[in-house]
């Protein structure tokens, strides 16, 4: 009895590698023909009786459908799996484990010769929709499959447009072990100069690595020290630090390369408003107005500077303790207020929604409304406006 159960369960599965081939096949069959969707549903269930075969060709053909579903141009083929490249490639992974005779193995090498440029495509396309974690493997996936043995005696140039993407989704992905990794790997090969080191100094920087992050800044500086998008980086680097002196040497090589550019002049006048050299600073932002009129940045700082003054004198006077010389020094006071009113009426100007502009404009003609009926009005104006924003 054993014996018959054996045999009819030795027949079931004959019989059942018999109906896989035929699966298969048939789904070869579709794909040549392009009906992808027969071709899908003949390859899954041609490709589900596992235990009782292990034929390398079923998984060849399953990893060709699916590629070709990825590949397809057509939604109605293309929405017919959620991750066709995936299944594919471990499809191929297991012809290749099974394929014990490489009877299949020029075959495989076409299919993942064709996987690079499909999982680069999905790659950029991943990122383009901001699912940098996803545009991450796909990369990743890429250098994978170049690193395959069947690859190494073609001796493939470095993909280093790959590596640097790969390192570029990982920061935007918040992956900083990954962006690092591949930054470093992408300065190896010298691919995109200056932009990499300064990519990788943030990384670092985000990463709590701020000596690394700045040695990497220095050395790209050495290596590139004409390029601006390095130069720039060094200026915010120490713009923002507690040193904000230091970026003076930097703005000063930037200005040399583009003496025009306004935004070095508004920089550099930021540095001087910090190490409070008021003149030098104001200098600087009238000289970056001058090469930029619409720089409404500019004329911002120059407002907060002059109302910064005006508040500095106020309290100045404030503390005269004899009567007499409080009210003469006071007079002189809505002068100092008035003077800013300009700069944050430019502004308006420029973009008329800046608020931080309207509530200065309307807490300054507030302060000064006894001085000259019409302030009053623009006050009333000003608070108008900020209460419907």
């Amino acid at each position: 009895m054993r014996k018959l159960s054996f045999i009819m369960i030795l027949i079931l599965c004959v019989s059942m590698v018999n109906a896989q081939k035929s699966k298969v096949t048939g789904a070869s069959n579709y794909l040549t023909s392009g009906k992808l969707d027969k071709a899908k549903e003949a390859i899954d269930a041609g490709i589900g009786h596992e235990k009782c075969v292990a034929w390398p060709k079923a998984y060849l053909i399953q990893g060709k459908v699916y590629q070709a579903i990825y590949e397809s141009p057509l939604p109605a083929y293309k929405n017919l799996a959620e991750a066709p490249l995936k299944i594919a490639y471990e499809a191929y992974l297991k012809c290749m484990e099974l394929d014990v005779k490489n009877k299949y193995s020029k075959a495989i090498k076409a299919q993942m010769t064709n996987l690079i440029p499909d999982y680069t495509n999905r790659g950029v396309q991943f990122f383009n929709v901001e699912d940098y974690a996803g545009a991450l493997g796909a990369f990743e996936r890429v250098l994978e499959i170049q690193e395959l043995e069947m690859f190494k005696a073609d001796n493939f140039a470095v993909d280093t447009a790959v590596i640097f993407n790969a390192g570029l989704a990982a920061q935007k992905a918040s992956n900083f072990e990954a962006a690092i990794k591949y930054y470093k790997k992408t300065i190896e090969y010298g691919y995109e100069g200056a932009k990499t080191y300064a990519y990788l100094s943030k990384v670092l920087k985000d990463a709590e690595k701020a000596e690394e992050s700045l040695t990497y800044l220095h050395k790209g500086f050495e290596l590139y020290p004409d390029d601006a998008y390095m130069i720039v980086e060094l200026i915010n680097h120490y713009l923002l630090g507690p040193n904000p002196n230091e970026a003076v040497e930097y703005l000063d090589k930037a200005l040399a390369l583009d003496p025009e550019n306004a935004s070095y002049y508004r920089a550099k006048g930021t540095v001087y408003e910090k190490i409070n050299e008021l003149e030098k600073a104001k200098e600087m932002y009238k000289i970056a107005i001058s090469k930029d009129p619409k720089d409404y940045i500019t004329q911002f700082n120059l407002g907060v500077m002059q109302l910064n003054k005006a508040g500095t004198a106020h309290k100045v006077v404030n503390d005269i303790e004899d009567q007499k010389k409080y009210d003469a020094a006071l007079k002189d006071i809505p002068k100092l207020y008035e003077e800013a009113l300009p700069y944050f009426t430019k502004v308006l100007e420029i973009k008329p929604d800046e608020q931080n502009s309207i509530t200065y404009l309307k807490e300054i003609y507030f302060r000064l409304r006894n001085e000259k009926p019409e302030y009053m009005k623009k006050y009333e104006e000003f608070k108008a406006k900020l209460e419907k924003m």
